[in-house]
């Protein structure tokens, strides 16, 4: 529903005396259509996108999601009815909506433009509360002013989409609370020590969320690309030092990829090296 335009209707009309006739006759003009039976794709299911995913099907709608990063406690998280689409062409091709969950990355940049909009249904409304260079705003203009798109709602507003009849922007107000703020600061604070003390990456941009609970004393973590056999490399290496693997989780994203290694044994600095100077290995540490 137009709220914006009703409220401002409503404002203009201050000073008739028939406002409560003229509002009964002309309500029809803000009229819209319900959430419910709709369908909506959730294009990132990290913290926020999984809560949205959530809360669209507690209002009845339709929920497919699409994140090949998704961590397993988000995807705990998600009610058994969030339907997991196969591809990113199979969420908007179904959908009325579409809400962006995303980091900004270089590969995630203008991700949003002309070729990926003509797969959606016409008429979708998008909500883009992630980052603004996600979309490419020219691109969903050009949707708007053709019928392709129905809406834009964003709190990311530049001076290519404002005051366009079809674009609903606002300020960016997410985080713009005290609560949020110290909420974001305590957050962080314990992310940082998880990682510190325990080598656990959890809502990093650019590596994979990657958390596994101790069950060896010692704790060995290695940054490295996203290629073929890094973690059989450093299992050899390990193996012919005579280092024993209790237990190990791997994850990737993008271009880079996080192993996690609990064993028994002692991993001199020596040792630590060899692991460093296998091509592709970023980063080692021992904790």
């Amino acid at each position: 529903r137009n709220i914006i335009g009703g409220i401002e209707w409503i404002n203009s009309l201050e000073k008739d005396d028939n406002m409560p006739k003229v509002i009964e006759k002309e309500k029809s003009r803000f009229a819209g259509t319900e959430l419910a039976g709709k369908t909506i794709g959730v294009l990132g299911l990290g913290a926020i996108g999984a809560q949205v995913a959530n809360a669209a099907n507690s209002l009845g709608m339709t929920v497919l999601g699409y994140d090949p990063y998704i961590s397993v406690k988000h995807a705990w998280g998600l009610s058994r009815h969030i339907i997991h689409a196969e591809s990113i062409d199979d969420l908007t091709r179904n959908c009325h909506y579409i809400t962006i969950h995303v980091p900004l990355m270089p590969s995630t940049e203008g991700f949003v433009n002309k070729k990926l909009l003509s797969t959606m249904k016409n008429e979708v409304v998008i909500l883009n509360m992630s980052r603004g260079e996600i979309v490419n705003t020219n691109d969903m203009i050009n949707a708007l002013d053709s019928g392709k798109a129905g809406c834009y709602v964003t709190d990311f507003p530049d001076k290519t989409i404002v005051g366009h009849p079809r674009v609903i922007a606002i300020p960016h107000l997410g985080a713009s609370t005290v609560e949020a703020e110290e909420n974001c600061a305590v957050m962080a604070s314990h992310q940082l020590i998880d990682f510190l003390e325990e080598g656990n990456i959890v809502n990093s941009v650019n590596f994979p969320e990657c958390q596994m609970n101790r069950t060896a004393r010692n704790r060995l973590t290695v940054c490295h690309k996203n290629i073929p056999n890094m973690v059989g490399q450093v299992s050899t290496v390990l193996a012919h030092n005579n280092i024993n693997i209790e237990n190990m989780a791997n994850r990737s994203k993008g271009e880079n990829a996080y192993t996690i290694i609990d064993y028994e044994g002692d991993i001199t600095p020596e040792l630590s090296a060899k692991i460093q100077a296998i091509e592709g290995v970023l980063r080692t540490r021992v904790i």
